[in-house]
C-alpha cells in the first residue's frame, strides 16, 4: 500500500493535508482509479464560479456554466434543491452533487461555513473529501460505521454473510439493528441483502432473527440463494459512502477480531457496488 501526503497551503498556514491511498490489485479491480477531485468540503451555490462547479463529480464546463447562467437569470438559488430546475443537471448528476453544495455563507474553500448534517449526525460527524480512501483496521470500523448510519440522509445498502446479535450489554451487533431502525423512523430507505446458507443453520438462523426485526419496522430485506454463498460484507451509505472489507456484523467482529476495510468516499464505486448487489440472488 502507497500513502502520499501533500500539504496545502492558504493565507501563509497549511490548510489540511489530504491523504490519497492507492490500495493493492485487489481493491483496484474491483472499482478503478479513484476519482479524486481537487476540493475542500462544500461549495455554496450562490457563491461558486464556473470552475469551482468543475470540480464537482460530472459537472463539465458546459454544466458548470449553465448552473451561472441559471443563478444570474434567477439572482439566486433559494435552496439547494432549485439547481434541479436547470436544465442540464439531471436527477442522477444532482444526487451525485448534492451532498458537496451548501447554500449560505461563503465556499468552504474560502474558509466559510459549511451546511450542517442532520441532527443525528451532528455530535458524531465523519469527515471525508470526494475521493478520498481510508483503512479503517480493528475497531477503527464501528464508529464510522455507527456514525455514518446515524447520518445518512436517504439510503442505507447492507450485503452481509453474517449479521448475529446477542443479549450482552454493549453488543454493537445489536446497536447497529437499533441505528438502523433509528434511520428507517426518520425516513432513510434501507435495503439489506442477508446470507442464506445450504450448508450452516446456526447462520441461517441469526440472519433470519435480525431481518424478522428489521422488517417490522420496514427495512427491505431479502436473502440470497442456498444454491450460493454471497460472502461479502458491504455498505453504502447514500450513493456516496462505501465500507467494503472482512467485518462481520458480530460482536467478535466489530469489538475484538483482527479485520480490516475500507472507507470510500466516491459516488462512482457506490453506483457500481449498489449495481452488483441488486444483481446477486
Amino acid at each position: 500500500m502507497l500513502i502520499l501526503f501533500k500539504d496545502y497551503q492558504g493565507e501563509g498556514a497549511v490548510r489540511r493535508k489530504v491523504v490519497a491511498v492507492v490500495v493493492l490489485c485487489w481493491c483496484a479491480s474491483l472499482f478503478g482509479a479513484v476519482d479524486a477531485i481537487a476540493f475542500d468540503g462544500q461549495i455554496n451555490i450562490n457563491a461558486a464560479g464556473s470552475k469551482e462547479f468543475e470540480r464537482l463529480p460530472f459537472i463539465g464546463e458546459s454544466r458548470a456554466r449553465a448552473i451561472v447562467r441559471y443563478r444570474q437569470k434567477k439572482g439566486g438559488f433559494a435552496n439547494v434543491e432549485e439547481l434541479r430546475q436547470v436544465p442540464e443537471i439531471g436527477e442522477d448528476t444532482f444526487l451525485a452533487i448534492k451532498p458537496y453544495l451548501t447554500l449560505s455563507g461563503s465556499s468552504t474553500r474560502s474558509g466559510g461555513a459549511v451546511e450542517q448534517l442532520p441532527a443525528a449526525a451532528s455530535a458524531r460527524e465523519i469527515k471525508t473529501q470526494p475521493g478520498e480512501v481510508r483503512l479503517l483496521k480493528d475497531q477503527d470500523y464501528y464508529p464510522v460505521l455507527q456514525s455514518l448510519i446515524g447520518r445518512a440522509v436517504f439510503s442505507i445498502d447492507l450485503s452481509i454473510f453474517l449479521f448475529k446479535t446477542t443479549n450482552s450489554a454493549h453488543n454493537r451487533a445489536n446497536e447497529l439493528v437499533e441505528e438502523l431502525i433509528a434511520a428507517r423512523k426518520r425516513g432513510v430507505i434501507i435495503n439489506i441483502l442477508f446470507e442464506k446458507s445450504g450448508y450452516d443453520p446456526k447462520i441461517n438462523k441469526e440472519n433470519q432473527k435480525v431481518a424478522e426485526r428489521l422488517q417490522k419496522h420496514g427495512v427491505r430485506v431479502r436473502f440470497d440463494s442456498e444454491k450460493t454463498t454471497t460472502h461479502t460484507k458491504i455498505v453504502v451509505i447514500d450513493r456516496r459512502y462505501s465500507l467494503v472489507g472482512s467485518h462481520n456484523f458480530t460482536g467478535s467482529a466489530l469489538s475484538h477480531n483482527h479485520e480490516a476495510s475500507l472507507l470510500v468516499d466516491n459516488q462512482s464505486l457506490a453506483n457500481q457496488l449498489l449495481e452488483y448487489m441488486r444483481d446477486i440472488r
